[in-house]
């Protein structure tokens, strides 16, 4: 069980995935905080459609569980997707309409998938928050007020001052807030602004309003160089002026003077638009990669950290070596724990709420030993976090390809870690806060799961407060998917893990 042993000793993340007890917990186990224990299920009161404000309350047909009680629909200014009550406005993974996901370095702006937040606002986990009232995020991404608290200014407050309205912990200006425009919760739609309290159309730079509609003056045959005055039939708009014909490299598009080369709305074609985060270069559709990744054949890469394209597009590290800072560098890599021998749990692991876990030969995805449903176990006598470009792999394979979850703890201590998730039962990979073993849902990123196929989990920290979370196929090798959290800080600390409901795990490997 050496690192040989390995096919991707290169890819090696960090942070054993923690889970949470949502599909069910076996008998004498302690449910997580938030959940409670309904027959033998540990089930979230809150939102479970089963055990809707307490156990065995099912809710009937077409209703939802929200917020402890069953409802026709979701509350206003949210959308049932999927049976989960979500904000269009500003989810990342259901912008605009349910499930459409925004692409990688893309924010859900106003239920608009864009590149970049607007004035005023910062990109938390890809969604544009404003950190002077959002009580989630006061001041800095995912720092909260504490209950009771509000939000005003960027710092936590127990009241807000006149003229601002408390809304759900949000300091508002009822006059002026887009998302409370003259009253909590009544939000404007994508495109207008709220003055005096009322909801009116505004646009972008480059625009103006005419009759209700943002133009551009500068090629609109209809509203050519002012507001109403169209162009004759048989001319164009160029420049704010109606001409005879468009002039040399550009064409007529339906009365308005394109370039070819580098409008994306018409790429090498009158008509023909690029897709959703690709840009117009030359007369072809190309993807936009968001600083600092680079577009890497297709795909968005981060070549300060990428071994597949250290420093440069197509510039691999070697075996044994990681991508630090641009540069390959040796590694050394160690087994942190290969489940090999003794009776679970050893030391140093240790148990929180009590010990569970089975060893054995039927889990091994390597040596002769693995281990399956496993509840919260730490261990602090390493220390992961403290140097960019570590990485911590663990081997996971569930057993269904929609039950169970696998928790990769990192920043880990008695009193909580942090997690990479990899969640077959909800149909993705995700980070967690987990503050005491509980949980806080962070940043998702969507994935399907073939049943009884190994997988390579990896948390890499990236510096500051960030970790990038992958998901390898069972050669170790093939990267399905990623995801990236910045939790604000950085928190070294120990490693932990938790999987349930048939989940086998092996081999941690920590390349430091």
């Amino acid at each position: 069980m050496g690192p040989s042993s390995h096919p991707s000793s290169i890819h090696i993340t960090s942070a054993l995935t923690l889970v949470l007890c949502l599909a069910g917990c076996a008998g004498g186990e302690e449910c997580p905080t938030g959940s409670f224990d309904c027959g033998g299920v540990c089930a979230d009161l809150m939102f479970d459609h089963g055990n809707c404000g307490s156990c065995g309350a099912v809710c009937g047909e077409g209703q939802i569980c929200s917020s402890g009680a069953c409802v026709l629909s979701c509350q206003e200014a949210l959308t049932e997707c999927a049976g989960t009550c979500r904000d269009l406005m500003n989810d990342v993974t259901n912008c605009g309409s349910c499930g459409m996901t925004c692409a990688a370095g893309f924010a859900c702006v106003e239920g608009s998938c864009t590149p970049d937040c607007p004035d005023g606002y910062t990109n938390c986990s890809g969604t544009c928050k404003n950190l002077q009232n959002d009580p989630s995020n006061c001041g800095a991404c995912a720092s909260a007020c504490a209950a009771g608290e509000v939000c005003l200014t960027g710092s936590c407050s127990f009241t807000c001052p006149s003229p601002y309205v408390d809304c759900s912990g949000s300091c508002a200006d009822l006059d002026t807030d887009h998302l409370n425009c003259g009253a909590c919760g009544s939000a404007c739609a994508s495109g207008r602004i709220c003055e005096a309290g009322a909801c009116m159309n505004s646009c972008i730079t480059g625009l103006t309003l005419c009759s209700g509609a943002c133009r551009d003056l500068m090629r609109d045959p209809e509203n050519c160089g002012s507001c109403a005055h169209a162009c004759l039939t048989g001319e164009v708009c160029y420049d704010g002026s109606c001409i005879a014909a468009c002039p040399g490299g550009f064409a007529d598009c339906s009365g308005t003077c394109r370039d070819l080369d580098s409008d994306r709305l018409n790429c090498s074609a009158c008509d023909m638009p690029c897709g959703d985060g690709e840009v117009c270069t030359s007369g072809v559709c190309t993807v936009m990669c968001v600083s600092p990744l680079v577009d890497c054949s297709g795909t968005c890469s981060d070549t300060r950290h990428d071994p597949l394209n250290c420093g440069a597009c197509g510039s691999p590290c070697s075996m044994g070596e990681a991508c630090v800072d641009g540069s390959c560098e040796s590694i050394t890599c160690i087994i942190v724990e290969g489940f090999e021998t003794g009776t679970w749990p050893w030391s140093p692991w240790t148990a929180h709420g009590g010990s569970s876990g089975t060893v054995g030969t039927t889990y091994a995805h390597d040596g002769t030993r693995g281990i399956e449903d496993v509840m919260w176990h730490y261990r602090t006598d390493l220390t992961f976090g403290s140097t960019s470009g570590q990485r911590l792999t663990w081997w996971v394979r569930p057993e269904t390809a929609t039950g169970g979850r696998a928790y990769f703890g990192f920043a880990s201590s008695s009193s909580g870690t942090r997690s990479f998730v990899v969640a077959p039962n909800s149909n993705d990979i995700r980070f967690q806060n987990n503050s005491g073993y509980g949980y806080s849902e962070l940043s998702t990123s969507p994935q399907t799961f073939t049943a009884g196929s190994w997988y390579l989990a990896e948390v890499e920290y990236t510096g500051g407060g960030s970790y990038t979370g992958r998901l390898y196929a069972s050669d170790g090798v093939t990267l399905l998917n990623s995801v990236t959290h910045d939790y604000g800080s950085p928190q070294p600390g120990g490693i932990a893990m938790q999987t349930f409901s048939g989940i086998d795990a092996d081999t941690i490997i920590l390349c430091p």
